[in-house]
């Protein structure tokens, strides 16, 4: 994949990151007030899920950024381990971030806990963050220095 493409994946994948923090800083921790001011939700279970939205959403921008290295790395290395840290970087997102915020609103909107997304999906996207990791550097490791411009 050309270095463009993955700046652009990481550029809209930061986008959607600052737009999921500021909602669970303001719609979701309001939500969340109001539920355990009810009584429907214990204190604890609040600050879990606020703890769990802020770790998700952190954890997406922190790749977000990476896969924007990967595209500019991109430009001056070539090495298929950057199209497979940018693919590890993206499929780290969806499991680990997207999966752990689908828990939490699932929990805050049914009370139900999906133990499936916990136990199977966010720990598998933590696992692809760290193979994007090693893959970024093997990449620079073993990669050619590569001129895009001829």
């Amino acid at each position: 994949m050309y270095g463009s493409k993955w700046i652009r994946i990481g550029a809209i994948s930061g986008a959607l990151g600052v737009s999921l923090g500021a909602l669970g800083a303001h719609a979701v921790k309001s939500a969340l007030e109001e539920k355990t001011e009810a009584g429907s939700m214990t204190t604890e279970v609040m600050s879990k899920v606020l703890e769990n939205w802020s770790t998700a959403t952190e954890y997406m921008m922190y790749h977000s950024i990476a896969i924007v290295l990967v595209g500019l790395v991109s430009a001056h290395i070539c090495s298929k381990l950057l199209t497979c840290a940018g693919s590890f970087f993206t499929a780290g997102i969806a499991g680990f971030s997207l999966g752990l915020l689908s828990y939490n609103i699932l929990l805050i909107t049914s009370g139900t806990k999906v133990i499936f997304l916990v136990a199977a999906v966010v720990p598998l996207g933590g696992v692809f963050f760290i193979v994007g990791w090693v893959c970024l550097a093997a990449a620079l490791w073993t990669g050619k220095t590569c001129d895009v411009y001829q």
